[in-house]
């Protein structure tokens, strides 16, 4: 990414430009469904490169540190930020996902052209927030606007705006978005998945903490419901009873077990993990984090899914000192390290590293 400041204070990141506040424009981007696609602009807000730094700043300091907190149009935002900055300021602590609505009104009634910027100052300093609601389609009440300020400014993009818009004309859906202390990206996903999801435990859990170590949630739930369908089973039948990772893998692996398929998690590694200055191993305890290391590594360590749910063999990252995957192995019923191998199996370990995991072997493991 190259990255310099012009003059006139116009900030140049590879192939687009940004004139700076008060007067800024996102030059060489293009608008597509009327809006600016400027891929550049989130770093130049953010990121702590100087010309950047110097770019930004005129910005009012309060206008900044809200628009840091958006993760979606920011262009948009700039231009209503300069137009109606009181205004912004005003919206966008209050409700930030109703402020990029507003900001962005056109593209909810599929508008032919984008309203010049005068337009739009008219329409922001005339219109309360219901009746901007009104003009952009959606359901012009306090139970929306409220839905609306159940999203935080990181899941704050025009695609979840948009869905929740949507969903909310569906009475069992709008039943559940009152009653969600949180709407996020996964809210909306998991409400327009065929059947939708309806269960106010996993909701709960997505909003909270959809990801947890390797694992994401809408994988999880993807997979489970998935197989359960194809077995002619009821793809969810679990409301309420799932509100963490813990239960949820639990209820994962069972399934799994149930229907003679290896399980998500493995069982306990039969070497600790160990974390020194001259040694880092990580245990590979899942079929996700398997998959993932051959990803990573371009090797071929998920083939050896059945022998280590067999208890036959362990995977292993090394960290330290060198990137590796290990292989430990159990021989004459001890465990010994069978292979370890750097990415794309294009040699083994230094010497040096190998003396180093076989005395964590020999030390830890029998």
């Amino acid at each position: 990414m190259n990255i310099e400041l012009l003059t006139q204070d116009t900030l140049c990141i590879d192939y687009e430009k940004y004139t700076a506040w008060p007067n800024f424009k996102a030059v060489g981007s293009n608008r597509i469904g009327g809006l600016w696609r400027a891929h550049f602009l989130r770093h130049a807000l953010t990121a702590e490169d100087l010309s950047c730094a110097a770019w930004r700043a005129p910005i009012p300091t309060e206008i900044l540190r809200l628009l840091e907190g958006y993760v979606d149009c920011h262009a948009e935002l700039i231009e209503m930020a300069q137009a109606v900055p009181d205004i912004f300021v005003r919206w966008a602590k209050w409700n930030p996902a109703f402020t990029l609505l507003a900001a962005t009104y056109w593209t909810y009634r599929s508008a032919g052209s984008v309203p010049d910027i005068e337009m739009r100052k008219e329409y922001w300093e005339n219109l309360d927030p219901r009746d901007i609601l009104q003009h952009t389609r959606c359901d012009a009440s306090k139970s929306f606007l409220k839905a609306l300020r159940k999203i935080p400014p990181s899941h704050c993009y025009d695609h979840v705006i948009s869905r929740l818009r949507e969903q909310w004309q569906v009475t069992e859906k709008r039943r559940l978005l009152r009653h969600l202390r949180r709407i996020t990206s996964e809210t909306t996903w998991l409400l327009g998945c065929f059947p939708p999801f309806l269960d106010p435990g996993i909701h709960g859990l997505a909003s909270k903490q959809p990801s947890y170590n390797e694992f994401h949630l809408s994988q999880i739930v993807t997979d489970l419901s998935n197989r359960r369908e194809i077995r002619g089973l009821e793809y969810w039948p679990y409301r309420n009873r799932i509100h963490t990772w813990e239960q949820l893998l639990n209820t994962y692996d069972r399934f799994l077990r149930r229907t003679n398929h290896v399980p998500e998690r493995f069982g306990k590694p039969p070497v600790p993990e160990l974390e020194t200055d001259e040694l880092t191993v990580e245990a590979i305890t899942s079929r996700t984090g398997l998959d993932a290391e051959a990803t990573e590594m371009s090797n071929c360590i998920a083939s050896y899914l059945g022998k280590i749910y067999e208890e036959k063999c362990y995977a292993y990252r090394l960290l330290r000192p060198e990137r590796a995957t290990v292989l430990v192995d159990r021989r004459s019923g001890r465990w010994s390290v069978a292979e370890a191998m750097i990415a794309a199996n294009e040699r083994q370990v230094k010497t040096r590293t190998w003396n180093l995991l076989i005395n964590w072997v020999m030390t830890h493991g029998n």
